[in-house]
Parts: C-alpha cells; structure tokens; sequence
C-alpha cells in the first residue's frame, strides 16, 4: 500500500499491506507488473461541490451497468467518491487500453479525475474504511457481502468495449503478443462477411438486444440536445454511435442507406447533410468501415451455442444417479462443515454441484467412483457462469484442504484436462436421507450470476417447502442473522421470495424470468465461442511448440522419418472427427502473454505452490 505524507500531500511512501487499519490516508496500486483487472473512477470534489459529484457518478453508473460493469462505491468526508470495477481477470489491461475509455469519460463527468487509471507506475486508490485527509473515513455505499460479491463475481467480459462502443467510440484495441496477434486475424477472417457495400459481421456474432434510447432518439430526430451533450462530446461521435450499434445488429453499408432514407433515421441524414451536404455517402462509408472494423475486434458471438443445455432443472436421469448424487450430498456436508460461516462457502457448493453434473454428463465410473476430465473454463458454464478465475481458486481450495471430496489423479497436458476422481470426503457422519434427496445433480442456475451465489441456500430451501419462516430458512442455510436478513432483502427485492411478517413463500418470479431479464442466454453464448476460439489459438500454440526440428539436408525422406521417430518420437495431435463434450475439452490454455517475468511467476504458481506477494 502507498501512504499518504501530511508533508508533500502525495502517496509517496510504500509500505507493507497490514490487517490493521493504517493511521493515515492509504491507497492500493491498481497496476501490477502495468496490467490492471480493476476500472478505479476517481470523482474529485475539490473543484467542484458534492452534488455535482452525485449527479457524474450516477451518470457514469448508468452507463456501466448498461454496459455489463458490476460496481462498488463509496464516498469521502470531503465529498469524493470513487467507484470501483472489477473486470474480467481473463484480460488484463494495460493503460493504452484505457486511454480511450478515460478520455470520453474526462469529456462528459467534469469531476472525474483520470489520472490514477493512466499512470501504470504510481497509479493508486485509497479503498473504503481508508482514513482521509479531511478527517473521518471512506465509507462504502451498500453492505459489505454485496461489495465481497462484485469483487467475486466481476463484470462481464467486454464491458470496457461496450461502454466505448455506448459513449461513441470506435477505436480497434491495439494487439500486442503472439497470441493475441494469432486472435486478431481469426478475428478479422472470421467475424466480417461479404463483400464492399454488403460487407457485415457474420450473423453468428449480431447483437439483438436494444438499441439504447439516446441513440435511438438521436437517430429519428438528429437533434443535439443537452441530453446527448452529457454522453456524447460532439455530433460527430452521435452519428459513429448510431453507425456502430447498427454494425453491431448486422447491417452493412447498404442496409444502413436504405434505412437512413426511412424515417426511423430521418434526423440521422439530416445531421449527415448538415456536416457534408447533400453527397455525404463517402463520409458515411467512411464511418461504417471504421465501425466494421471496431466491431470485429471486440464482439462475441451471441446465438451460436456449440452445446445447448437447459439450466431449468437438468436432465432427469442425471437427477436420478443415485451414485453422483450420494457424492454431492457428502461433498455438500463436508463443505457446510469446513467452511461454514466463510465467504468461500457458496462458491465451493456451485463448484461441487458442477462437477456432479459434469461427471454425469461426461465421466466415468472406476470400480465404483466418478472420475471426470474437466478444465475451469468448462466447469464455469455448469457452475452458473461464474468466472474462470474463481472456478480455478476453487478447484485448487479443493485438492489442496485435507479430507476433501477431490482428489486429482493427473496434472492435464497439453489439450488434456485435469482429471479428477470424485471421492468421499472425511466426515464424522453421512448425510442423511433428506440430504442426499435434496442434492441435484444439475447445472447451477445462471440467474445466481446475477443475484450472488450466497442466496441460492435459503431460496432452494424455500422452494422446497423445506422452510417457510425466517428462522427455519436461516437454520437450514447455516446463515447468521446479519447476513441472512442482507440476503432476505435481496431475494425479495428480486421478487424470488414474498415475505409476509415472519412468514416466507415463493416470489412471483421464477430464476429463468431472472436470467431472461439479464440476457443471460447471450452471456453463456458468448463465453461458449469465446472459449472455443481461445482452443483454437491454444491447438496452433501446441502445434507450434512441439513441431519436430527441421531434418538434415543430405537425408533421404525415409531416413528422416527412422531418425525422428527414433530420436524423439512423433508427439501425437491427432484431430479426432467429433469433438468431446464441451465439458471435457478445454484444458488450461497458453500463458496470456508472453513477458518472461510473467511465465516465470506462473510457472512458480502452478507447479510449485508458490504464492505471488
């Protein structure tokens, strides 16, 4: 942590970063090694008064949860706020990334201070319960479960391009490493069809959620109104948003001149005309092509789903494996029991819960015990799409606590996955009858991304009829009752519980209608294909790294097939006709960049235990 000097005014001492709270101002880097999974919004009220702060950092949320962020905030004595975003831990970014981002964001919020997010070296952010300068201490806005589960969960990936993409940019990240470069040309091959005026993403990857309203009304009226003065800086990125929301929905240059000849977007030509004259179709060619070029290096696909399954119920002869679901009910037990009272605990149940039904769907039993083959970008999908990150820390939490329920048999390698055995864990007693009844050998519900893992307990109790009061749902969760009335009150504010007095009953809305409210469909389509393509770079990864030597010259063919297979051996890569189930396929890919430091930390983390510091 940095320090702040009642000398200079600037955090400009380290020091170690306790468990008791400092004395003075102290802030967190939001860099590491120049990367950074956390979008730190500094709103300074210095210049400016507290309502002006409240009104930016309202703005600014609107448009982030628009966007996919998921947000934390908190508030100073002197009027400043900052709100916190954690980003997908997948794609960590680097400052040039978030130029673009800080600067249409500078452009609309005037008490914004950018300069913490674009300064790599020294870039830091006092966190809430800090003590300030003024006084009194950073208070956070909301409990602090909700803000332990922003921080867990994490927003979707991709939310720094959309919110881009919203304010009217279009500018194409620039691709540094191997990989990445690998990725950006399947990025353009794959992703733009057709061509010259009919050129337009490939349908797999159109958007069909709505356009936003300030665009919408932006294009049948072509007025630049206050309104749009606070998202967009000048007309010129009101026209490109517009271009580009309709680039993301499939339209090329051709579909957009006969729309723009509609009145749906009769205020669109007019602001085109009124820039231009009348021969603006260079000008506007000019923007498609430039949003063409934005949208293929940033979107996802959103309808095509390699594998489709439901997340209602499950299949029910997976409801019915009598030896998967005995399993779940012990790993359920024995985690209930280990971690009761800990933040690890929801996220432990999903875990299990998404091995049984991964097992089920693509394991095996040897004498007696589910074995699976699975890696954590699958395991993520059955488990509620929770993050691969927190997949992977749960997996390792797992084989590394003794008297675990998971036992890794065999390190995966190359396009194998880790393959685990599902065994009974060490518990002074088994789960009961009721217990074991209870466990479903099922996908997690998506709609628990959204609301936080830490309600599905007392919901699933609820709608079982297994609890119908407060007292018994918080017995039957194994809930404190400060958290549990937390959870209670958002359980019932997502309408998935009705509470009368004491008593509690099934809301009117059900888990799909919360997941269909959130677009949750798209958000597993998404990751589906991001995840196959990320196979993809990772097979030409291997294929690279293992290609045998190049053969001497003055050898004949034959002798260098005899010397190669007998000096080394021919790695085998074979491309099998039929995919494995998704469940099994997808193993941990390359490094997500090639900096020799970085490897040499991984290398350290994943083969030797060490912890990063």
């Amino acid at each position: 942590m940095r320090v702040w000097s009642a000398v200079s005014g600037k955090f400009d001492s380290s020091r170690s970063l306790t468990k008791r709270l400092p004395a003075v101002p102290a802030a967190v880097p939001i860099y590491a090694r120049g990367r950074t999974t956390l979008l730190a919004l500094d709103f300074d009220a210095k210049h400016h008064n507290a309502e002006q702060v409240d009104t930016d950092v309202d703005r600014a949320l609107g448009w982030l949860h628009e966007c996919g962020a998921r947000t934390v905030t908190d508030r100073s004595t002197s009027g400043g706020r900052h709100v916190l975003v954690p980003l997908a831990t997948d794609n960590p970014l680097r400052v040039d990334d978030i130029k673009v981002l800080m600067q249409l964001l500078t452009a609309r919020l005037i008490t914004l201070d950018a300069t913490p997010m674009l300064n790599a070296a020294q870039g830091c952010i006092t966190p809430p319960g800090s003590p300030t300068r003024e006084g009194g201490y950073r208070r956070l806005d909301g409990p602090l479960d909700a803000a332990i589960d922003t921080f867990v969960v994490r927003s979707d990936r991709g939310t720094v391009p959309r919110l881009i993409a919203l304010l009217g940019g279009a500018t194409t990240p620039r691709h540094r490493t191997p990989v990445a470069a690998v990725a950006a040309s399947l990025t353009q091959d794959e992703r733009l069809v057709g061509l010259g005026r009919e050129r337009r993403l490939d349908p797999r990857f159109h958007r069909s959620t709505p356009v936003p309203e300030p665009v919408a009304t932006y294009a049948a009226t072509g007025k630049f109104t206050k309104a749009h003065k606070a998202l967009w800086k000048s007309p010129s990125e009101a026209r490109q948003s517009v271009i580009s929301h309709a680039v993301l929905r499939g339209a090329s240059t051709s579909d957009i001149e006969k729309t723009i000849a509609t009145a749906e977007w009769a205020g669109l030509k007019r602001a085109y005309m009124d820039k231009y004259g009348i021969h603006f179709e260079q000008a506007l060619q000019r923007d498609v092509d430039k949003a063409l070029t934005w949208a293929a290096s940033i979107v996802r696909p959103f309808h095509e789903l390699t594998h489709k399954y439901r997340y209602t119920g499950g299949d029910a002869s997976f409801l019915k494996d009598p030896i998967r679901r005995k399993w779940l009910a012990h790993a359920q037990l024995w985690i209930d029991t280990e971690f009761c009272g800990t933040r690890h605990r929801p996220v432990l149940l999903a875990v299990v819960q998404a091995l049984a039904y991964t097992s089920a769907l693509a394991g095996e039993l040897i004498e007696g015990v589910p074995v699976v083959a699975v890696g954590g970008r699958s395991l993520s999908h059955a488990a509620g799409l929770m993050s691969e990150s927190s997949v992977w820390s749960s997996l390792r939490l797992l084989r590394e606590t003794p008297g675990s329920p998971l036992l890794l048999i065999a390190r995966g390698a190359g396009r194998e996955a880790d393959r685990y055995a599902l065994t009974t864990p060490a518990t002074t007693r088994g789960p009961g009858q009721a217990r074991i009844e209870r466990a479903r050998v099922e996908p997690v519900h998506t709609a628990w991304r959204e609301i936080g893992l830490r309600g599905r307990a007392m919901y699933e109790l609820v709608a079982a009829g297994l609890a119908t009061n407060i007292d018994d749902a918080l017995a039957g969760a194994l809930l404190r009752p400060s958290n549990g009335y937390a959870i209670l009150a958002d359980l019932t504010a997502a309408g998935l519980i009705k509470r009368d007095g004491a008593t509690l009953t099934v809301g009117s809305r059900s888990l799909d209608d919360v997941a269909a409210a959130h677009g949750l469909d798209t958000v597993a389509a998404d990751r589906i294909v991001r995840h196959r393509a990320e196979r993809i770079v990772w097979r030409a990864w291997l294929e690279n790294r293992l290609a045998p030597p190049p053969p001497p010259p003055d050898t004949t063919r034959d002798e260098r097939a005899a010397d190669w297979s007998i000096t080394v051996g021919t790695p085998s890569l074979d491309e099998r006709a039929s995919e494995r189930l998704w469940a099994v396929t997808m193993a941990d890919g390359p490094p997500p960049c090639p900096d020799p430091d970085l490897e040499a930390l991984d290398l350290l983390s994943s083969e030797l235990g060490a912890v990063v510091v």
